[in-house]
């Protein structure tokens, strides 16, 4: 085994998520412990045995071999972004800072850094199956002890080699079929690549000529220096780039793989993709299960426009459309309100929400997907504001932001109640109430096969949920259809003969936000 400890010894985190500047990283990338650590190698003499322990770790020298590691890590709580003001490079003339007169100056420019406070200091990065030999342990032992960031110059730590008797159980497990987030990682040359940005050998030539053409003993020897500088760097100072690694692995919850087989579900996948819903300007507190339909359109939306790059089969699944513009007959991405419902004080506003897939999807599709989800953090809801999509990393988030709670998997449950109206297919022929409700059952049912569940052995049509904190159906706004007609939508209860897991995603809106239903008394036990 091989495990790295990290202590934050400020007591957070100051790094930058690659995709989004305004959001912190947690958890830490492994590919970001790894450049820390190569970075420290760089910059204390690039001892070769140091060197051959990295290219082990990247998987170089082990036949090409990717290893994500596990990671065990706190919880953490975002700070808001403050402005820094910090002076740039000297140069003459004039500041516009206000009390600046003198010939040279430096402007004040305005800086942020995202931070997150850490619930405890320590994280741990390992690697059951992997035992490098002695010497490459002692050397990234070496390495460890080297380390004084991981992030931002503020984000000081301490670096170990940690034994077993010191390692909490991993939160966090490389898995790309449930995966719901997506880190970076060091693969097979990865140390090759930073070496080529961080150009050492040609930085280091370079300042040396030039110390050489203004200290050399003679003007011989000067006029060489300045003919080598020439001739090798004809361009200039050889550049250092920032290392920018490109190899992410998807990432799933540790408790999300079960021992036994779960009992049987619908065509979409348990494992949903859950995020959080938070405020980042708006007059408004919370939003309103009520807008489910404005606020699930501009997500996919936002995910659109940012999947531009993405192959068809992705756009597809979030778009429900094939690339000529015609709708799929397969199942495709349906997109889920996650509110704050089932206990006594719900009030019904959102926490959250979730992308269901068809169990159908590959891992590969699966990654692509995240990383368009993680391009479209943020939602312009116009007078509601602005809101941002998060991922949901603490080890015990609220419970209705777990996708168990959604689905009850993996035990399943027989009766489930709908959260948003189930929107019908057609309009109900039924001339009287009691007939209406046995169509409207028989149309439930079906709606039920469709998404490859059983049929319920009863529907109850209903005027309002049977979870506490849900508006009544007829509160909630109409589903349109193609011609600008309404759809009808009720409340429902359905009861099966056997349990099933969700997402239970019914009816016509069953793509849009509608027809979400959710297991009547699963609770918080039910799920440990």
């Amino acid at each position: 085994m091989l495990a790295f400890g990290i202590r934050y010894l400020n007591g957070f985190v100051a790094a930058t998520e690659p995709d989004d500047l305004e959001c912190a990283e947690w958890p830490p990338h492994p590919g970001r412990i790894f450049m820390a650590l190569a970075a420290a190698h760089f910059q204390t003499g690039a001892d070769p045995t140091e060197r051959e322990a990295l290219l082990w770790l990247d998987g170089s020298t082990r036949g090409g071999e990717i290893s994500p590691p596990q990671i065990a890590v706190p919880d953490a709580m975002q700070r808001a972004i403050v402005k820094h003001y910090v002076p740039v490079n000297d140069k003459s003339g004039p500041a516009k800072a206000v009390l600046h007169s003198l010939p040279i100056t430096r402007d004040r420019q305005d800086r942020t850094f995202t931070r997150a406070w850490l619930q405890e200091d320590t994280a741990y990065c390992l690697w059951p199956d992997l035992d490098p030999p002695k010497a490459y342990r002692q050397a990234l032992a070496q390495l460890c002890a080297k380390v004084t960031r991981i992030g931002h110059s503020s984000s000081l730590v301490q670096m170990w080699l940690a034994g077993k008797e010191e390692i909490v159980a991993p939160n966090w497990l490389p898995d790309e079929t449930r995966a719901t987030l997506r880190l970076r990682i060091a693969g097979p040359g990865t140390l090759e690549y930073l070496e080529r940005e961080y150009n050492a050998m040609a930085v280091e030539d370079y300042a040396n000529l030039e110390v050489a053409t203004k200290t050399a003993s003679n003007d011989k020897d000067r006029k060489r220096a300045r003919n080598q500088l020439k001739e090798r760097y004809a361009d200039g100072q050889p550049p250092q780039q920032r290392p920018r690694l490109s190899l992410y692995h998807g990432y799933a919850r540790a408790g999300t793989q079960p021992e036994d087989e779960a009992v049987p579900g619908s065509l979409f996948s348990p494992h949903y993709i859950a995020l959080r819903l938070e405020r980042e300007d708006s007059a408004y507190r919370a939003l309103d299960l009520l807008g489910t339909l404005n606020i699930v359109k501009r997500w996919r939306e936002a995910l659109i426009s940012q999947g531009n790059d993405a192959s068809d089969r992705i756009r597809s699944l979030i778009s429900g459309h094939s690339p000529d513009g015609k709708p799929l007959g397969d199942p495709h991405a349906a997109f889920m309100p996650q509110p704050f419902i089932g206990t006594e004080h719900a009030a019904g506003h959102l926490l959250g929400l979730g992308l269901a897939l068809p169990e159908e999807v590959t891992r590969d599709e699966r990654r692509e997907l995240l990383k368009v989800i993680a391009r479209a953090r943020r939602l312009k809801l116009g007078p509601l504001g602005l809101w941002r999509l998060d991922a949901v990393t603490e080890s015990s988030p609220p419970w209705n932001l777990r996708p168990d709670t959604w689905t009850a998997w993996p035990q399943g449950a027989t009766q489930w109640s709908t959260v948003t109206p189930i929107a019908f297919d057609r309009h109900s022929k039924a001339k009287n109430q009691v007939d209406r409700q046995r169509e409207q059952a028989a149309m439930i049912a079906k709606g039920c096969e469709r998404t490859g569940l059983p049929a319920p052995r009863e529907v109850i049509v209903t005027p309002v949920s049977a979870h506490l904190g849900v508006p009544p159906a007829h509160a909630f706004p109409k589903l349109k259809r193609k011609d600008g007609g309404e759809r009808r939508h009720t409340h429902a209860i359905l009861v099966f003969d056997e349990p099933v897991c969700g997402p239970v995603l019914i009816g016509a809106g069953r793509f849009r936000g509608y027809g979400v239903c959710r297991a009547i008394g699963f609770s918080e036990k039910d799920a440990e």
